[in-house]
Parts: C-alpha cells; structure tokens; sequence
C-alpha cells in the first residue's frame, strides 16, 4: 500500500475514533436520564399536593386556636396538629426519595462524564502519536514518498486538520472537567441534604408522638369534663402569674448589670434570625400586648415572639456554647418557657430559644451560627404556637431555682431587634 493510502487510511481512523467514541468503548457515552427524571417529576407533583394539604391542616389549626379555652376546642386543634405533622412526616419522605432520585441521576452524569473525559484523553494520545510519527520524517523523506506536489499538499492540509484535532479535544477536555468538579460538589450537597432529611423525618416522628401524649394526657386531667378543663385553665394561669413575676423582679435586678460599652454596637445582621423567614408576632418591651394584657404583670416582654409551626427548625442566633437547656412543663405544665435552650456567644451576648416542642442540643455543646438547635413549638405558655427569644448580655446571665417552676433562665435582657 503506497504511503499516501496509509496515512488517509490514519486520519480515518482518527476521525472514527473522534466522531464515534462508543463504538471503540463498547457503551453510550450518555446513559438514558429520562426514566430517572420522570420519577423526579412525579415526586415533585407529590410533594406539591402534600405541601398544600399542610397548608389547609395549618389553616385548620389556626381556627381551632381561638377555641382553645374550650376543652373541644384544645381537642380538636391537638387531633388536627397530629394530622398535620403526619403529613409533614409523609412530605419527609417523598422529599427523601427525591433526593436519593436526584443523587442517582447525578451518579449516572457523573459516570457520563468521566467516560468522556477518557474518551477524550485517548485520543489525544492517538492524535499525538500519529503527529509524532509524521514530524520523525525529514521534509525531503516525506516529499519523496508521493508521486506528485499535490499529494504532498494533501498530506501537509490532514496533518494541520490532527492538528486543530488536538486543540479541539484539548479544549473540551478542560471543559469535562470543570464538569465533573462542579457535578461531584452537586453530589456531596445533595448526600448532606439528605442526611438532613433523614434527621429532621426521625425529629418529626418524635415530636408527633409527644403532640399524640399531650392529648391523652389533656384527657387524662380532665377526664374529658369541661368543668375540670377550664379549673386546669385557671391553675395555669396562676402559676403563669406567679412565674412572670419571679422573672421580673429578678431580671429587673440584673438588667442593671448590663455593660453597654462592651456589648457589640447595634447593628443589622450581627444575630441570625432563628427562623428561617420567622415573621415578628410580638415586640420588646411594653408593646401593645403587654400593654392591654396582664400577662407580664404589666411589664414588658423580655424578648420577641417569631411566628412558627410546630416542628419548624430553630437555627442558632450565632456559634457559641450550649450553657443550658432545661423543660419547665415537667414541672408547671403549661406556666412558662416550656422546652427551653441558652447559647452564651464569644461577643458577650447570650441567646434564649424557648416554647420548643424538641431540643437538640445538650449543655456545654458547641454549635455554630446557623445550626438547628431545635424545633418551634406550644410548649410553655402560649397562645399559639410561636418561639419566644431573648437576648441577654451573657455576664448577667444566671441559673436560678425558681419558687414554682424549677431551674430558669435569668438574666439582663436587651432588645432583640437591635441585632437581628
């Protein structure tokens, strides 16, 4: 076979290897992603319905919480708070199989991927060794190996075309594998986002089964008479009273304490906001609640209350220590901060999350801005379900045994809105 047919039969080969990588590797360079995105299509459809029938479950509770001074009424809204979190529970795992769907699919593009990328790496190697070949040849060698100019003029236009080969699958090869990082990075979030998932789908299964015992224990104390509802009403309303007034006159002592010089300036941004997209539902200080009600005693409110379902996540203000965490319901049901969390932070600031319905952190624990430390509630008095949170400066802070409701939290309170 002359030379010239021997390096078109070259370039031919070359170009096959180019153009049809698969027939060489004996598999698609793309795997078929469409069933695994149907699937994730049909979740998506799943979850939607879900999301709204919490809506209309949380909308149901909302009416039921303006009956809650009746026995039937505090029934009703506790039978519908377990429906919703079943529902919530169920919302969980369609969104976990979504997400084990979605890593898949990422799995299989990334497989796509680093089969391209060998592709392109192996014809590099072959472009470049057929080049090589050609450039060991002297020019007067190759000149002489063809019957006319023109056939050398041919040879020198392929050799130029491997060479552009070259560039071309250089050049896509660094775009395969930014690819690649940018596929593995969506992979490891979605492997963390599912671990969350799975967290949060154990969190809600506990906090359902604590919503389920708080009905049976309502019944239980009422022996489902109205009578005793409303006698059990009005003991907590006592205790709460007895309760607010300790936290007062103790914290009206320590707010004196407090050191402004060495606080951090006010300013948008210094805490997080607990709730993710927590709206405010009542204010600092004497606030128009706390004005036409008596229950601060006719003092103001230590702190804020941020509107939020039972079972949202309550992420830390800012990193810290966990100094204490405590659940005055098992002492006076019902009389103050229920399930409760204290975060001493490193610019002398200490943050109280109280009304949760799950803590997850213990003392002495070390936590970062933005971690969930628990889940919003109706422990405690409340009115509804909502996170209470205060802001203390952390060196007047103190743990005191209350007269009426165990160990509480105390100490020289400021106003939250100064730092979120």
């Amino acid at each position: 076979m002359k030379p010239i047919y021997k390096i078109a039969l070259m370039v031919t080969l070359l170009a096959l290897i180019f153009y049809f990588p698969a027939l060489l590797s004996g598999r698609p360079v793309l795997a078929d992603t469409g069933d695994l995105q149907q699937q994730i299509d049909a979740k998506n459809q799943e979850i939607q319905k879900l999301e709204a029938e919490i809506g209309q479950y949380q909308a149901s509770i909302d009416e039921a919480e303006s009956m809650a001074k009746t026995l039937s009424g505090e029934i009703k809204r506790l039978d519908t708070e377990v429906k919703k979190l079943n529902a919530q529970i169920i919302l969980t795992q369609k969104r976990i199989a979504k997400k084990e769907l979605e890593i898949k699919e990422l799995g299989v593009d990334i497989s796509n991927t680093q089969d391209s990328i060998k592709n392109r790496q192996e014809n590099l190697a072959k472009i470049l060794d057929g080049l090589r070949k050609t450039e060991n040849e002297d020019m007067l060698e190759t000149f002489l190996k063809y019957d006319s100019l023109s056939g050398f003029f041919d040879e020198l236009e392929k050799i130029r075309n491997l060479d552009m080969s070259v560039r071309q699958n250089y050049e896509e090869l660094k775009i395969l594998k930014v690819d690649l990082e940018d596929r593995k990075k969506k992979a490891e979030a979605a492997r963390r986002d599912l671990k969350n998932l799975q967290n949060d789908l154990i969190n809600q299964r506990e906090i359902q089964k604590d919503a389920k015992a708080e009905k049976t224990s309502l019944l239980s104390a009422t022996k489902n008479q109205e009578a005793l509802y409303q006698k059990l009403l009005k003991e907590r309303e006592k205790r709460r009273a007895e309760i607010y007034d300790e936290i007062r006159l103790i914290e009206n002592d320590l707010k004196k304490q407090i050191d402004f010089g060495t606080l951090p300036s006010f300013g948008r941004g210094i805490l997080l906001n607990p709730i993710d997209g927590g709206v405010l539902t009542q204010g600092f200080g004497l606030n128009s609640f706390s004005r036409f009600t008596d229950v601060y005693g006719g003092n103001g409110h230590n702190g804020i209350d941020l509107r939020a379902q039972v079972g949202a996540p309550v992420r830390a203000a800012e990193g810290g220590i966990v100094k204490a965490t405590g659940n005055t319901d098992y002492i006076c049901p019902r009389g103050s901060y229920g399930r409760w969390v204290l975060i001493e932070h490193p610019n002398k600031l200490a943050t109280l999350y109280a009304h949760l319905s799950l803590v997850r952190v213990s003392p002495r624990q070390e936590i970062a801005r933005g971690d969930v430390i628990g889940y919003s509630g109706n422990t405690g008095y409340t009115t509804g379900p909502h996170l209470h949170f205060t802001v203390y400066d952390s060196r007047t802070v103190k743990l005191r045994q209350s007269r009426v409701c165990g160990i509480l939290p105390y100490g020289g309170y400021l106003n939250p809105l100064n730092y979120l």
